[in-house]
């Protein structure tokens, strides 16, 4: 049973948000294109820019259905490339390793030899979740992002400020409806996704942001998936990273594994 809490974990993490939501009262509201495009503009700015960031420490505590399971891990991301989470229970004992590029996912299960690969499709599949690699490269780093493109579309967000002096931008993809929160600064606080077709709900929340290498991060992220039947956080925090370094990914051979159906490993 633990091992298959720390392999859904590993989805969960990648899509989902945190659990601190905070009531606010909305101010006013600005649909004006030019106003929210300043606002984005800002944004950008001061969000996460890099292009490689490797993450060789980090902590994660995850808690499934009052199930909680605590592991390191390490991360690498090459910029809109590919993704790399790699799941230590034990020091520099690797159990799971989930590695993302923009077309499909594989996560492998080394201590049962197993793989399993899926697309992105999945999510909309099992969740009514649409998200893309684009979308999980964004959050993990505190990057803003319209849930399902490459690009944000000032057009299509609306931006309200609220009485706390916060900005908050919102967008509808059309299946799903994004809330990002800004604090006064205009950095991303939080990021919240709902899907339209189901009660699925992933929230983010970003605090304790430092700079290294001259980019400004969060280095802890609090996660949370619910649905009306289920829920699942996780808390990790980033201990050690170190961005624009130059790294080699190596994609992990999957001919000494056998291959899985993903929709079975979730029944169990």
């Amino acid at each position: 049973m633990k091992n298959k809490i720390i392999i859904i974990s590993i989805f969960t993490m990648l899509i989902m948000s945190a659990c601190k939501t905070t009531k606010l009262v909305s101010k006013t509201t600005l649909p004006s294109t030019n106003a929210v495009g300043q606002v984005i503009d800002q944004v950008k700015k001061i969000q996460p820019q890099f292009r490689t960031a490797n993450v060789s420490k980090m902590s994660m505590a995850f808690n499934v259905n009052e199930r909680e399971v605590n592991v390191s891990a390490v991360c690498k991301i090459k910029k809109d490339t590919a993704i790399y989470l790699s799941i230590q229970p034990f020091m520099g004992i690797e159990l799971f390793k989930a590695e993302l590029m923009p077309d499909s996912m594989k996560v492998f299960d080394k201590m049962n030899h197993k793989y399993y690969v899926t697309d992105y499709a999945f999510f909309n599949r099992r969740f009514g979740v649409d998200v893309d690699f684009h979308s999980f490269q964004s959050l993990l780093f505190a990057q803003l992002f319209n849930v399902g493109k490459k690009e944000v579309f000032p057009d299509s967000c609306r931006l309200t400020t609220l009485s706390t002096a916060q900005n908050k931008i919102e967008y509808n993809s059309g299946s799903m409806l994004q809330s990002t929160l800004l604090s006064p600064l205009n950095v991303i606080q939080q990021v919240i996704l709902k899907a339209k077709n189901s009660d699925y709900q992933l929230q983010t929340d970003y605090s304790d942001y430092t700079v290294v290498n001259g980019v400004n991060f969060p280095q802890k992220i609090a996660m949370l998936a619910s649905s009306r039947n289920s829920k699942a956080t996780c808390d990790f925090s980033i201990l050690r990273v170190e961005f624009n370094s130059d790294f080699k990914l190596t994609p992990t051979n999957p001919d000494r594994y056998t291959l899985g159906d993903i929709d079975q490993l979730l029944k169990k």
